[in-house]
C-alpha cells in the first residue's frame, strides 16, 4: 500500500537532506514547505512578520492539499515541514477518509547541537529572505521555540528519529528502518 511520509521535527534537524534522500530511493516526490514558501516569498511582497506568517500559512495550505491529492489516489509523497496540530489534523483526517497510510517521522536532536546548526545556516548558506524575518537570535529563544514545537500535542505517531551525532548517511539509515517499505 502506498503512503504518505511526512518529515517534520525540530529546526536544523536535517528534515530537508533527508527528504531528499527518501524521494530518491523510494522515487517518489517530495514537497517542502520551505520550497513553497520561497516561490510565493518571490511573488507576494512581505515586510515584517504578518506577511510573513501568512506566506507560511498558505505554504501549509498547499502541503494539505498535496497530502489530500495523492490520498484521493492511493500514491505515495514525502511531505517536508515542521508541521503544527492544525495542519497534522487535516492530513490525518484525509488520509483516514481516504484509507490512507501516513507514517510521520519526527527528527529531533541536542539543542545545542540544533542550534549551533541553525546559526551556521543562517548565516553561511544563503538562505532565501522569507527565512530570515523572525530570527532565533539566543539559544533561549530557539529552546523555547523547539520545546514548544515538541509539546504540541501528538496528532499522528511520532516515529522519533534523533539525528545528533549522526551524519546525513546514519539519519538516512536510521529513517529507512522506520519507515520501511512502501507496499
Amino acid at each position: 500500500m502506498a503512503k504518505i511520509i511526512i518529515i517534520s521535527g525540530d529546526l536544523a534537524s536535517g528534515k530537508s537532506v533527508l527528504a531528499k534522500k527518501l524521494s530518491r530511493h523510494y522515487q517518489i516526490p517530495y514537497f517542502s514547505k520551505a520550497k513553497f514558501k520561497e516561490i510565493l516569498g518571490e511573488k507576494i511582497e512581505f515586510e515584517g512578520i504578518d506577511q510573513n506568517k501568512s506566506i507560511s500559512r498558505s505554504s501549509y495550505d498547499l502541503l494539505t492539499h498535496v497530502a489530500w491529492r495523492f490520498a484521493q489516489v492511493k500514491g505515495s509523497v514525502i511531505l517536508e515541514a515542521n508541521f503544527h496540530e492544525a495542519q497534522l489534523e487535516q492530513i490525518k483526517k484525509d488520509c483516514e477518509f481516504m484509507d490512507h497510510k501516513v507514517d510521520l517521522i519526527y527528527l529531533t536532536g541536542d539543542l545545542d547541537v540544533l542550534f549551533e546548526r541553525f546559526l551556521y545556516r543562517e548565516h553561511y548558506e544563503n538562505r532565501h529572505p522569507v527565512h530570515l524575518t523572525h530570527p532565533l537570535r539566543s539559544l533561549e529563544e530557539f529552546e523555547n521555540y523547539i520545546l514548544k514545537l515538541r509539546n504540541e500535542r501528538e496528532i499522528l505517531p511520532r516515529k522519533m528519529l534523533d539525528t545528533t551525532n549522526c551524519d546525513q548517511e546514519m539519519i538516512f539509515e536510521k529513517a529507512l528502518k522506520l519507515i520501511g517499505s512502501l507496499d
